[in-house]
């Protein structure tokens, strides 16, 4: 596609998402990407920001254009309800990565392509394209790294800002738009998309807003296109597009002179535990030395080598005081000492432990060191009281932790809507749905995966 600008390329891809084959490896990556953003809904509930945004939806009898809100299964508007479910999915901090992007697709695409889905009514297959195209397109947009960091270095959020473009694409193979109707959703995304770093440094919460705002942002941005509005054919490269305006980049990424990838899906990285994703390799690697079962009370230093460009990222290097939970989100120092003392790191820990003495006197003793190596690698060394070191690598924990295969998704799942009180036939259940529309063997909706939640008990 040699002469196309970099929308006109992205719109194309997109297109070719709704109507090409895909491998069956990628669409059980979207399924299992599908599975996790669930069971995260499901698990923040309670979260005051998820508990406000759902309060503001205006529930609606059953009809065209509804679609549930994930944690409570009330019925609203298909906008509402990608907005309220987005803020769910993103508000323990928990929902997936994509390096080359440095967001959180999860939380941006899946909402919008499985509320549309339910909307629709559309096979669930065409979801698991749909959420191929969105993930695809946020590696893409990040430009390994490129475009992303060049945003980040002026303060701008890349998930909400390359988020809504994701979305788009999403909804655009969702919403079956042609390739011009898909160039005019990314398109009209590039110019009604951004957000800010400033919530993820100081700890606020509207950080967990951003990502609802752009997956419905994304949504609008194809139904509007599916209405014959038209985008900026430059509104990624032009002269006041999204490159220049807001990353200050003067020319293209090499990445955008190529086509997008679907395959680009199977590189998402799962995060296990709450936290931000820069802490997830010293995070894997605290654990293995926490299951050594060593006194913490010997513990007299804790070293952490951490990729340079983690340490560098808003709120990673914070040690305190921890005033407000998201602070202990972002911190590495926080998230390894808890790791150490609990040998789990679930939201309650950020939530109820930030004033936890031991885990402020581990925080005490740990130093961060950025190495310029790879950025799936991050060394913890603990030293004992009789000068004992304990080392232990990232690269030491099984890879399925981070790039989860169906296994390790479907028991993830099952431990998460365990925790809200489901039976231990409703994760099996709606899995074997998910993963036999993603090979073909049986046709299913979103509605009749949403109804199994329906059918079962939750405390």
């Amino acid at each position: 596609m040699s002469g196309m600008n970099a929308t006109a390329r992205l719109g194309a891809f997109v297109r070719r998402c709704a109507a090409e084959p895909m491998a069956p490896e990628i669409l059980e990556k979207a399924a299992i990407c599908l599975l996790d953003t669930l069971g995260l809904a499901h698990l923040a509930r309670d979260e005051a920001t998820a508990v406000a945004t759902r309060s503001l939806a205006l529930r609606v009898p059953d009809g065209p254009g509804t679609a549930r809100i994930w944690a409570d299964h009330s019925r609203v508007s298909l906008s509402e309800a990608v907005t309220a479910n987005a803020v769910a999915v993103h508000a323990q901090f928990h929902d997936d990565s994509d390096h080359s992007s440095w967001s959180h697709p999860g939380s941006l695409v899946v909402p919008a392509a499985a509320s549309l889905g339910e909307a629709a009514r559309l096979p669930l297959q065409r979801v698991l394209r749909a959420i191929v195209a969105g993930y695809a397109t946020l590696e893409w947009l990040g430009a390994k790294e490129e475009l992303a960091r060049a945003l980040i270095a002026r303060g701008v959020r890349t998930s909400p800002t390359l988020g809504t473009i994701g979305a788009a694409a999403a909804a655009a193979v969702g919403l079956d738009l042609d390739e011009a109707g898909a160039r005019n959703a990314v398109a009209i995304a590039t110019s009604i998309t951004g957000g800010v770093l400033e919530p993820v440094r100081c700890g606020s919460d509207e950080w967990r807003v951003q990502n609802a705002q752009a997956a419905r942002g994304g949504l609008l941005a194809a139904q509007l296109a599916g209405r014959g509005v038209i985008g900026a054919p430059d509104g990624l490269e032009g002269p006041k597009g999204l490159m220049r305006a807001l990353a200050g980049l003067e020319s293209a990424p090499a990445r955008w002179r190529t086509d997008p990838k679907a395959e680009a899906i199977l590189d998402a990285m799962a995060k296990p535990f709450a936290s931000l994703g820069d802490n997830m390799p010293p995070i894997v690697a605290a654990k293995l030395i926490h299951d050594m079962g060593i006194d913490r009370k010997r513990i007299r230093a804790i070293n952490v080598t951490l990729w340079r460009p983690y340490t560098e990222y808003p709120g990673t290097n914070f040690k305190g005081p921890y005033e407000r939970t998201v602070q202990t989100l972002a911190s590495t120092a926080f998230a390894v000492s808890a790791m150490l003392a609990y040998g789990e790191l679930e939201y309650d820990i950020a939530l109820d432990h930030r004033e936890d003495p031991e885990i402020l006197n581990l925080v005490g003793l740990t130093t961060i060191e950025p190495h310029d190596g790879s950025f799936l690698d991050a060394t913890v060394t603990v030293t004992l009281e009789d000068g004992t070191r304990i080392v232990r690598e990232s690269s030491q924990s099984p890879r399925t932790m981070i790039f989860q295969d169906r296994h390790t998704a479907t028991d993830q799942f099952a431990r998460r809507l365990a925790k809200c009180g489901f039976g231990p036939k409703l994760a099996p259940a709606i899995a074997d749905i998910v993963f036999a529309a993603a090979e073909g063997r049986a046709s299913a909706d979103m509605r009749q995966v949403l109804d199994q939640f329906a059918g079962s008990s939750a405390a």
